[in-house]
């Protein structure tokens, strides 16, 4: 039974959607850039106050982290304020974003769905 509308629902037509377009990779691009800069100010500068570094984090994986992060507060302060948890709610907003970037190119474009090449035709 194949999938109604343009879009896959196997794994591999997920992972498509998430990593395998232009407008998807240039997403994790910019994501990439800016986590690099943030690591480098976290780890290598010294600040005489707080740093507002992660701010940058938050701002191109919204509108999905502040609501992995609200749902934190689900599970106390000390899962909230944990670094693991920050890093795992970015990663999870980052994938889930960069699906819908996917998506959203694919129906902007009309790409059609990459169907199984039939032997002899």
């Amino acid at each position: 039974m194949k999938p109604i509308g343009p879009f896959s629902t196997s794994p591999r037509g997920l992972v498509r959607l998430a990593i395998g377009n232009v407008a998807s990779g240039v997403y994790l691009a910019v994501v990439a850039v800016v986590t690099a800069l943030v690591v480098h100010d976290l780890w290598f500068t010294d600040h005489e106050d707080a740093s507002f570094a992660a701010v940058g984090l938050i701002a191109v994986a919204s509108p999905t982290m502040p609501v992995v992060l609200a749902g934190g507060t689900l599970g106390g302060d000390a899962l909230l304020g944990s670094t693991g948890f920050f890093w795992a709610a970015f990663a999870v907003s980052v994938l889930v974003q960069s699906l819908g970037v996917g998506a959203l190119a694919r129906m902007a474009t009309g790409a059609r769905r990459h169907e199984p090449r039939t032997h002899g035709g």
